[in-house]
């Protein structure tokens, strides 16, 4: 139906599989926030430590993830990273104490890093044309791994005792990372000759072609090692004390001093070049991808943030017990099976522009309402608005990334890592912020954070095909106008 090989289709099916079982151990704590507070004696301050530390390694992870697939391809990196996952899961199901939840948490971020491998082998395998729609599919089925994890752990927790259920269904989760390693190994084969036109991550520079763009670059690399520094921040006495303050400027100091060591490198790369005349078909600008990186610190920051706390939200709001929790609060995250891939459908067809207005629109005013939930409400009227709110917001994830590609195909991957990196910007922070306020300001916040986004988009140039996309996808015959008014 939809055009693919028999290669294509198994290799899609087999490495968003891969990529659901990562996100089902990045998520397998969220069920079991109130339980393991309980059980393990932590306070919520504790508990808001952990969640964000389960995603604040993701931003460096994807660099250095990327770094490893472009360099051995992604069928090795993306079978090791579930070998890592299955491993950390176990550790996690045995740890007694905070200190022990709070390593293996840190850990599990770097399984956050997985999405960039997927992305690499999708790209390798499927032609230009079709790449918005199998990356959806990806991403989308994929990310239902959050919502897999939410609702199918408590009941695996369910017929043992409070103490034991989380435990062995954590374990679970790492065992099928471990199975699912040697199936990846054995049966997704990376392309026969690896790609080099199509890095990962944002371990290099991004080529620009004026100061104004590289002062653009400047700017929004900021914000990759700000999280850092924010998350060295709380960990200093904010609101307890886990490192000295000495030790924390110190981390802080190290970060700034590979944030400046980046620009250097940035600049050292794109001055030599910058003044010289770029043919009009080659060129871009920066803004695109700085615009896109916001979207997607939106749409999946705020999902990350959103799947991490949905559960224990409804299980203090409603008074539901762990399981139904569970199961209730996999409802933001359940979507994606088809909110991501008709995402980026619906841009394929109607144009990238007007989608993400749409969506962002959408999600904007829904999450606004959400945060006026509370006990009063009728709790299927809450799961059906959340479900609502999800949609629009996932169904961005998917038409953000249908853009990517279409700013400058030779640096799709880099810019797809720094988009994926500001993913995790976003989680970390929104994360941070609810450390701070109530459940309802938390969503007001979001919903805050999307009118600005929305008004950036009036900033956001329509797409065009260029001759190398053409040229790059060998069942193209003509250059296609995608944007939403028709170029």
């Amino acid at each position: 139906m939809l055009g693919f090989t028999e290669t294509q289709s198994r290799t899609l099916h087999l490495t968003w599989i891969a990529f659901f079982l990562t996100f089902v151990a990045w998520f397998n704590m969220a069920p079991f926030n109130t339980t393991i507070m309980h059980q393990l004696g932590l306070t919520q301050a504790q508990i808001n430590i952990l969640m964000i530390c389960n995603v604040v390694l993701t931003i460096p992870a994807r660099i250095v993830i990327g770094t490893l697939t472009d360099q051995y391809g992604p069928q090795t990196v993306f079978s090791g990273l579930l070998l890592f996952a299955g491993v950390i899961c176990i550790a996690f199901s045995l740890s007694q104490n905070f200190e022990s939840l709070l390593i293996n948490r840190l850990l599990m971020g770097i399984v956050g890093g997985g999405f960039v491998v997927g992305i690499k082998m999708i790209a390798e395998w499927f032609p230009h044309k079709k790449m918005g729609t199998a990356q959806g599919i990806y991403a989308g089925w994929g990310n239902f791994g959050a919502a897999a994890a939410t609702f199918s752990l408590p009941l695996i927790a369910l017929p043992f005792s409070i103490d034991m259920g989380w435990r062995i269904a954590t374990a679970f989760s790492g065992l099928l990372c471990m199975i699912w390693a040697f199936i990846y190994f054995r049966f997704c084969p990376d392309i026969p000759e690896r790609s080099s036109d199509f890095e990962v991550g944002i371990h290099g520079s991004l080529e620009v072609q004026s100061k104004k763009d590289l002062i653009l670059q400047s700017i929004v690399l900021f914000p990759i090692y700000g999280a850092l520094m924010l998350f060295v921040w709380k960990l200093s006495g904010h609101p307890f004390q886990l490192i000295s303050s000495s030790m924390s400027w110190v981390l802080m100091a190290g970060l700034f001093g590979i944030f400046i060591s980046n620009l250097v490198q940035c600049w050292k790369f794109n001055l030599p070049s910058i003044e010289q005349s770029v043919p009009e078909e080659k060129k871009y600008s920066f803004s695109q991808i700085a615009i896109l990186s916001m979207v997607y610190s939106l749409t999946f920051g705020s999902e990350l943030a959103v799947v991490s706390i949905f559960p224990q939200f409804l299980e203090t709001t409603f008074s539901i017990s762990v399981g139904l929790a569970g199961i209730l609060g996999a409802s933001y995250a359940f979507m994606n099976l088809v909110a991501r891939p008709g995402g980026g459908w619906v841009s394929d067809r109607f144009g990238r522009r007007r989608t993400l207005f749409l969506l962002i629109l959408g999600g904007m005013v829904s999450h606004w309402l959400i945060g006026e939930i509370n006990s009063n409400w009728q709790l299927s009227s809450a799961i059906a608005l959340s479900v609502i709110g999800s949609i629009f917001f996932q169904a961005g994830n998917g038409a953000c990334f249908a853009a990517v590609p279409l700013i400058k195909k030779s640096l799709t991957g880099k810019m797809a890592g720094l988009a994926g990196a500001y993913g995790s910007v976003g989680a970390v922070c929104f994360l941070t912020l609810y450390s701070f306020v109530s459940p309802q300001e938390f969503f007001k916040i979001i919903a805050a954070y999307a009118f600005l986004v929305f008004l950036a988009l009036f900033f956001l140039k329509p797409f065009r095909a260029t001759p190398e996309d053409v040229i790059s996808s060998p069942n193209s015959s003509c250059p296609e106008g995608v944007d939403g008014s028709g170029h």
